[in-house]
């Protein structure tokens, strides 16, 4: 076995000095141009990602309503609207406003001869469209107004 005084030179003044120990190397630190760069490019990542979920939101909205138009339009073709429960309803809400008249589709305003109120015909309205005039005003009551409020009404839901 050795021991520590084996290992020494055999004169002191024969040995040379040992030098201090070496620092590890450097490494090099990730530049922070990059790290500003990442976040950034993190940032343009999500306002892209929250605009395209604000189009898709506001397309599939749209959808919804051309969807619901097509298919209330074919049941209209197929089975004639009830525009005295439209009238009435309208009515009905807007008593307090003092209805003047309402106004229907040519041939819609047949269906309301038994009408409470003065009926016009208006070449410019749709089968199944009516507006009320009031004081103050019109009370639109079309197809495309009622869909618009349904569709509401189910978002909100």
């Amino acid at each position: 076995m050795l021991r520590p005084a084996m290992l020494r030179p055999a004169c002191d003044a024969d040995a040379a000095p040992i030098p201090p120990p070496m620092p590890p190397p450097a490494i090099a630190e990730p530049a922070a141009p990059h790290e500003a760069e990442s976040a950034e490019l993190l940032r343009e990542v999500r306002l892209f990602r929250a605009r395209v979920a604000e189009a898709v939101d506001l397309a599939a909205a749209t959808l919804l309503q051309d969807i619901a138009a097509d298919v209330i339009g074919r049941e209209l073709e197929l089975a004639p609207v009830a525009i005295e429960r439209i009238v009435d309803r309208a009515l009905a809400r807007y008593l307090a406003e003092e209805p003047l008249r309402v106004r229907v589709h040519p041939d819609d305003a047949a269906a309301l001869r038994d009408a409470p109120i003065a009926v016009e015909a208006d070449p410019r309205l749709r089968r199944g469209d009516a507006a009320v005039d009031l004081r103050n005003g019109t009370v639109d009551a079309s197809l495309g107004v009622r869909l618009d409020d349904a569709v509401r009404a189910l978002a909100g839901a």
